[in-house]
């Protein structure tokens, strides 16, 4: 555990950053569940994905600065 205020931040940063693969490995199984039988679903989840993935780009930009 992080001891400073820098490495607590990295600490809560990083924390996301792995909720957020996570959530990428979760939304990837919901799509094999979903392809076939609901496409307008599988458009859904998939936008989702991508906003997802530019949130965690970005919070690894900031984890980069910090």
């Amino acid at each position: 555990m992080a001891g400073n205020r820098r490495g607590k931040i990295k600490e809560h940063l990083a924390g996301c950053h792995s909720n957020l693969d996570w959530c990428n490995h979760h939304l990837e199984t919901t799509l094999v569940l979903i392809k076939e039988h609901n496409p307008n679903l599988t458009e859904g989840i998939e936008a989702f994905q991508k906003a997802v993935s530019v949130l965690d780009d970005q919070l690894m930009s900031v984890y980069a600065m910090i």
